[in-house]
Parts: C-alpha cells; structure tokens; sequence
C-alpha cells in the first residue's frame, strides 16, 4: 500500500496527461478509479479524472500552490 501511496505522489507530481498517454498509464487509470470511487474519502483521482470530487482538497490553494488542470496536460 505504501508503494501505491508513492506512486501517487510521483504521479501527481510528474503527470503528463492528455489523449497521449500511454496504455500502461491508461490501465493504471482504470483500476485505480474502482478505488477512488469505492473509498473518496481516502484516495484522489489526481490526473486520472481532474473533475472528481476526490480532488477537492487538492485544488485548495496552499502557500500559494494548488492542484490545477495545466498540470495533468
């Protein structure tokens, strides 16, 4: 579990998501959600689904740093 944790992290961090993706980011995305949407409270969606409601805290504004959608392109 801790590595998913991490690998989340990285993932938000170094994002590059538009139709571009590659297959393996694609399938990671897919069985990720079922997660997502089962327990919200504890994962995000991240770049997965910018719109998800998991993301609302990350889009908070914090020291001047927020989660926007020009990081997932």
């Amino acid at each position: 579990m801790k590595y998913l944790f991490l690998f989340f992290i990285f993932l938000n961090l170094n994002a590059q998501a538009n139709e571009n993706w590659p297959p393996e980011f694609k399938k990671f995305c897919k069985v990720y959600m079922v997660y997502v949407n089962e327990y919200p409270m504890h994962f995000a969606a991240g770049c997965c689904d910018f719109n998800h409601s998991s993301n609302d805290r990350q889009k908070i504004e914090y020291l001047g740093d927020k989660f926007e959608e020009k990081e997932c392109v």
